[in-house]
């Protein structure tokens, strides 16, 4: 355990973990990328993401390796020894850059973990951080809202059920419980059901809580600019994970929103939208840093 009071030097890179069962392609063996982790003598192991994400590089990929076999081998996260000294040395786009916007965004992870834990830091359980904060935070915005949303819902439904001057309510909102997939995105939902159902879904509306009517109203805002932001990062062309996460909305995503949001909606709302995203995005996240 690392006592938090002085700066801590962080230690973040790739290598082929050898010790992990190989593939072989025509006798060569190739081994999953690893990442070891070293803060303040702290040490930790854990698999790299990147090939998670090679499908937004897959006409690169192609290109690089015309082999089918071995192509399919780095889009598993395999490397051989040979491939990867090539890789790193001739730095090779976009692998190259990918290894390094991984071990960037692991080191702002780590950072951000020294900063918000002011008792102690601890590498246990990191993998688990590590997949929450390489998420795309349009992902995690949506489902606790939807969480949100069908916690309240439910409320509504049994509240209903013991009162005979909610027949609307209990028929409203049991259809929406029981007869909508909600594997479904939680904006496509929202727009698709206001042009089907909006008298039903405006009635729901009144039963809501306040906080959760910002939150939707903040989310579809967000909806709304994503793309912009995400073309504005302009992260694929640069060879990084193409997700926008949580340090990009710290970085430069926050300050991008910002400026859409005040355009759309006037400084005054823009405010109160990105303050709600700001805590939902706080209390999905941050805690998970606290170890």
């Amino acid at each position: 355990m690392v006592l938090i009071g002085k700066a801590r030097k962080i230690t973040v890179k790739h290598y082929l973990n050898k010790r992990a069962k190989a593939k072989l392609l025509r006798e060569e063996k190739y081994y999953p990328l690893y990442i070891q982790l070293i803060v303040s003598g702290q040490k930790a192991q854990l698999k790299s993401k990147i090939h998670e994400y090679f499908s937004s590089y897959r006409g690169y990929i192609e290109k690089l390796y015309t082999d089918k076999e071995k192509a399919k081998l780095v889009s598993q996260g395999y490397f051989s020894e040979a491939l990867y000294k090539k890789i790193t040395g001739e730095k090779v786009f976009p692998l190259t850059n990918l290894f390094v916007d991984e071990t960037e965004l692991i080191s702002r992870i780590i950072k951000s973990i020294l900063l918000y834990n002011t008792k102690s830091f601890s590498l246990n359980n990191f993998s688990s951080v590590y997949d929450l904060h390489i998420q795309d935070i349009h992902e995690i915005l949506q489902q606790a809202v939807k969480q949100q949303y069908l916690r309240e819902l439910n409320e509504l439904f049994l509240k209903s059920t013991k009162s005979e001057d909610s027949r609307k309510l209990f028929k409203v909102s049991n259809y929406f419980i029981h007869f909508i997939n909600w594997d479904n995105s939680f904006c496509n939902y929202y727009e698709t059901t206001y042009e089907a159902l909006p008298s039903e879904i405006k009635f729901l509306e009144n039963y809501l809580s306040e906080n959760l009517k910002l939150n939707i109203k903040s989310l579809l805002a967000f909806h709304s600019r994503s793309n912009y932001l995400r073309r504005s990062l302009d992260k694929t062309e640069n060879g990084q994970l193409p997700n926008i996460n949580y340090i990009d909305w710290l970085d430069t995503g926050r300050e991008f929103v910002s400026k859409e949001f005040i355009n759309i909606f006037g400084k005054h709302k823009a405010s109160e939208y990105l303050g709600a995203l700001d805590l939902i995005l706080s209390r999905e996240l941050v805690p998970a840093v606290v170890l």
